[in-house]
Order: C-alpha cells, then sequence, then structure tokens
C-alpha cells in the first residue's frame, strides 16, 4: 500500500517522481502514434504520462523511447554462454525480457539442466521466463541423455518464472492423443503452450490447435502464416544465426492482423547477438522491409507481452513496468540507453565462474574404421543443405565403390557426416553423406547437434573425422577442426557440451578464429558452418537428417536406406 500511495502521489504531481524522462518522443504500441511528453518514473513502474518533475530528469529531446524489446522464443544455450552472462549482451540491444526454452541443455541433462538455467538466470539484468520442454527427446527414436514426461515437468510448474510448455514439436503425439504428450497438454492447459508444426496440412493443423497450442516459429511461406493466424495462432518472425524466415514471412503482416505477429531470435550466436544484435535487429530488418516503425516496434513489444500473458510489461503506461530503450533515429533503432525496472543499465563486473560442470560425455573414443562404409549400390541418399535454412532437401548421389566399400564420392562438394551417440555409452553411430556446406580439406566435429546434441562430425577423410571425434571427447564436449591429421583449434563447452561461463570476449574471439579457419578451407564470408551443421541431426525439420540410428526422412516419418536402391 505504502508503494502504491507514493506512486499514486507521483501521478498526482504532488510529489516528484523519482525519473522523468522529460520531451520523450513516445513509441504508443496501443494507438500506433508517437506521442511527444514526460514519462514520470517512481521505482521500478511508470506512474504518469503528461507534464512532470523528477528527483532526476533526463532530456529525452530528440529522442524516442520505446518499451524494452521482448525475445518471444530463444534457446540461450545456443549463444554458448549461460543465461546470466547472456541476458547482459541483451539488454544492450534494448531486450528487457526474453523467453527461453531450455530444451537443448534439457535433452542432455534432464531436470538439473532445467534447474541450472532457471537458478544461473535470477542474477540477470533481464528477465528470462522459461517455457518447459515438451519434447525430451524430440522424438522417441532419438538417442539424448534424458527424458522428461508430465511427472518431471510438474515439478517446474509453480516456478514463477515458468510461464508454460515449451515448442511441441512431436506433432504425431498431438493429433493421435499419445498419452504422455497428452498428459503434458494438459498440465499446462491453462497456461501458453508454444507450437512448431512445418508444413502441417489442414485438418492436422485443426487437431494440433484444438490441444490448445497458440505459436509457430516453422512457417517458411506468407501463406503458411496466414492459415494459422486464421486459426488462432500467434505467428513468429524468426531472425537467428542459421534459421531466417522474417523477410520471407513480413509480406503477411499487414494493418489488419500484425497483432497476431511476434519476433523471435529462436537460435542465435554469440558474435551475431553482439555485432549484429537481436530484436533490436530484427526491427531494423522489418523496417528495412517496408513495415512501419511503430509497427515494428509493436511486434517486438506489446504483441509478446500479450501473448504469453505478460501484465503491465510491453507498453509505455501508468501502471506499466519502467522497462524502456532510449534511440535516437526511430527507423535505425540505434540505442542510447536502456531502463529496467526503473534504472538506466550500466555494464557491471560480472563474476566469471565455473559454471555447471557436471560432465556429459559418456562416450568411449572411436576408430577410424567407424567411418567405413559398405556398399550396397553406387548411389546414395544425401542430406543437401538449403542456404540460410535449417530446412534440408534429399537428393540421390553417385559415389565410387572398392573393395566392396564406398570409396569416395563423385561430387566434390559431398562431404562424410556422422553421428555418435555420447550420452549412455550404448555405442550407437551412423555415416552417411551431406551437400552444400562448402568446406573441403578440413574435418570439424562438435557436442552441438539438435535437440539430442551427440557428437556430429563432417569431414573428408576417416582419419581426420576420427582425430575430430577423439579431441571433443577429451574436452569434455565443444567444437573442433582438424586438418591433415591434426587438430587445428578447438572450442571447450564444459556445461553440457553447449554453454561456457568465461566471458563473452574469449568465446567470441575464439569462434571468430573457428570461423577464419573454415573460411581458409572454402566455407562463404557470410555463412556459419558450426550452426547449420547442428541442425543436421533434428528430425523434427523437414526434410532430411542424420542421428545416431541413421538416416531420417521426415516426410514419411521414417529411417531409409543410406542407399538408394
Amino acid at each position: 500500500m505504502e508503494k502504491l500511495r507514493s506512486n499514486i502521489d507521483a501521478a498526482l504531481g504532488n510529489k516528484k517522481a523519482d525519473i522523468v524522462l522529460k520531451n520523450a518522443s513516445i513509441v504508443n504500441v496501443f494507438t500506433q502514434t508517437i506521442d511527444k511528453d514526460d514519462i514520470a518514473i517512481n521505482g521500478d513502474t511508470i506512474v504518469g504520462i503528461g507534464s512532470y518533475s523528477g528527483e532526476k530528469e533526463i532530456d529525452c529531446t530528440g529522442y524516442f523511447v520505446s518499451p524494452g524489446f521482448i525475445d518471444s522464443h530463444v534457446h540461450v544455450e545456443s549463444s554458448k554462454v549461460t543465461p546470466e552472462i547472456f541476458s547482459h549482451i541483451l539488454i544492450k540491444k534494448g531486450v528487457t525480457t526474453c523467453i527461453a526454452d531450455p530444451h537443448e541443455i534439457a535433452n542432455v541433462l534432464g531436470e538439473d539442466g532445467i534447474k541450472f538455467m532457471i537458478d544461473n538466470s535470477k542474477d540477470s539484468p533481464v528477465d528470462i521466463f522459461f517455457m518447459m520442454p515438451s519434447c525430451v527427446p524430440a522424438l522417441d527414436i532419438e538417442d539424448n541423455g534424458a527424458t522428461l514426461n508430465s511427472e518431471n515437468l510438474a515439478k517446474f510448474i509453480k516456478e514463477t518464472r515458468v510461464l508454460g510448455l515449451g515448442e511441441v514439436m512431436d506433432v504425431p503425439s498431438v493429433v493421435n492423443l499419445e498419452k504422455d504428450m497428452t498428459s503434458k497438454l494438459n498440465l499446462f492447459r491453462n497456461k501458453v503452450i508454444d507450437g512448431h508444426c512445418p508444413r502441417i496440412g489442414d485438418h492436422w493443423l485443426n487437431a494440433y490447435v484444438n490441444q490448445g497450442i497458440k505459436t509457430d516459429h516453422e512457417c517458411t511461406t506468407p501463406d503458411e502464416a496466414i492459415k494459422k493466424i486464421k486459426k488462432g495462432m500467434y505467428i513468429m518472425l524468426r531472425e537467428g544465426s542459421a534459421a531466417k524466415n522474417l523477410r520471407e514471412l513480413l509480406p503477411a503482416v499487414n494493418n489488419d492482423n500484425f497483432h497476431r505477429f511476434l519476433f523471435c531470435t529462436d537460435d542465435k550466436d554469440i558474435v551475431d547477438l553482439i555485432e549484429k544484435g537481436s530484436i533490436d535487429d530484427s526491427i531494423r530488418i522489418a523496417i528495412e522491409e517496408g513495415l512501419n516503425p511503430i509497427k515494428a516496434i509493436t511486434l517486438a513489444t506489446l504483441n509478446a507481452a500479450e501473448c504469453y500473458g505478460l501484465r503491465k510489461v510491453g507498453a509505455i503506461a501508468p501502471g506499466y513496468k519502467a522497462d524502456l530503450v532510449i534511440f535516437q533515429d526511430l527507423n535505425k533503432v540505434k540505442i542510447k540507453d536502456v531502463i529496467k525496472n526503473g534504472v538506466v543499465y550500466v555494464a557491471n563486473t560480472i563474476k566469471y565462474g565455473n559454471g555447471f560442470v557436471k560432465p556429459s560425455m559418456n562416450i568411449e573414443f572411436v576408430k577410424e574404421d567407424c567411418f567405413k562404409i559398405k556398399a550396397k549400390t553406387d548411389k546414395v541418399n544425401v542430406i543437401r543443405v538449403i542456404s540460410d535454412s535449417i530446412e534440408t532437401k534429399k537428393v540421390i548421389r553417385e559415389v565410387s565403390v572398392k573393395n566392396g566399400y564406398v570409396d569416395k564420392p563423385l561430387s566434390e562438394d559431398m562431404l562424410k557426416i556422422a553421428v555418435f551417440e555420447r550420452h549412455k555409452r550404448t555405442g550407437k553411430y551412423s555415416v552417411g553423406f551431406v551437400e552444400g556446406l562448402g568446406i573441403k580439406d578440413c574435418t570439424i566435429a562438435q557436442t552441438i547437434a539438435h535437440d539430442s546434441h551427440n557428437i556430429i562430425v563432417v569431414g573428408s577423410n576417416d582419419r581426420d573425422m576420427k582425430v575430430a571425434v577423439n579431441s571433443i571427447i577429451s574436452i569434455g564436449g565443444g567444437v573442433a577442426i582438424v586438418s591433415g591429421g591434426k587438430l587445428i583449434e578447438q572450442l571447450s563447452l564444459p556445461i553440457a557440451g553447449l554453454m561456457t561461463s568465461k566471458e563473452p570476449k574469449c568465446v567470441v574471439d575464439k569462434i571468430k578464429k573457428l570461423n577464419i579457419i573454415c573460411r581458409q578451407y572454402g566455407m562463404e564470408e557470410d555463412k556459419d558452418i558450426f550452426l547449420t551443421l547442428g541442425f543436421m541431426a533434428l528430425p523434427v525439420i523437414p526434410e532430411i537428417r542424420i542421428t545416431a540410428r541413421g538416416i531420417f526422412d521426415f516426410n514419411k516419418n521414417e529411417f531409409i536406406d543410406l542407399f538408394s536402391i
């Protein structure tokens, strides 16, 4: 009551507010206008818009002020740093709230991984909320480190930071009312349920939405986005590092339906976050593509808040949280200051600890013979990488055969690709072929392989592939580059094989070095082979993938033979 009384007094002008932003050009997401006024802030709350005096006054003449940006769907693990470190990067980009799905670490460490993410986020300067992973594993055919059923997830449902159920990728389980999936959906029936349903048919979409699923971030065409909006879904315009559909989907946004669109990054590398931005980058791209700047900011603020039921967030109005972004150019969104909970953010020294170091590698060293492929024919099913997309295409290519084994591909662009189970020492692995990655005479191995995060390796010869995999095992997870039988460079990711608690500059410098090396071996300038490679093992994305059990055809929903017979 004391806080409310103080706020009311400040709102009435009977006392000075704690902070007043004077002469601000306010981005009003309710009326889609720019309003010139003062913003009075008391504690962590906006108490008034109008003419005010403050104990502290910030002159915003010539500056725009918008609500703090919201990333509506992100996997923090893809940044390769912990939530606390991640949050200090986000706030500098104007993001004051993010909604994270920790299913990457959950696939490795289960409940312990989720607990780590929630606990580590408590010291973050931004609000990090969580959606509980719905598909751990992503499909029953996966070999991951843990299984989370509804009983496991129920332990987290009372956490104030938990908003609902994360992206439901196993569409057949939803539609067919499979018991465990139905139990999870029922558990979160009164909360928000995120979707993941690429290329879903009309009748299946009806059934899917009947289960209370509210969002989707896997549309690839404007028509698909509009179809889902007509069924009551929110559509996320994604601008990650590997997966980007913002530009392609933007033509679907119009004056009548813009309130059903949100921005998300999904998976974004730390280098891109620092150098290009987060949701601020999405806003700039949308404006460049012709979207009205106020609408673009509305997608990044109010729409996300309303979708996820975040009360008094996402707008500038009395009673709303004082999460604000101050910037000079409405079109370029070049940020001057960020206010979080009524306090101007100032970068503080972060204590970089060892983080969560429970070992996550449970696998024997591999032998070179693992990569030999006994030939059935001279034609193989190959994973074709699609540029700027996490989708792939199945193609058939010829290989040369020698002494009953595949000798080498007949195309210079083809490389061997393999996945090794690393969680339970099962000894499972499979070998196949991929094209379109663009590297030569170089092998890359990593423990980032969505969503099961087994070891994935790609290369042109068996010896280097063995060295790369064993290097990864030796350092407890991470990324390794090998050529000529020698380890060239590596990045250690001791937290579940996905993250590190080292300070961002160290991580960025190492990643840049890895990318420079890959470009020396043929990688295109604007590509990130590590992020792309990480999606080659994800069987819930079209069209063809490789897991520790073999080649998986998304369209057929089954494993297929490596050889086209």
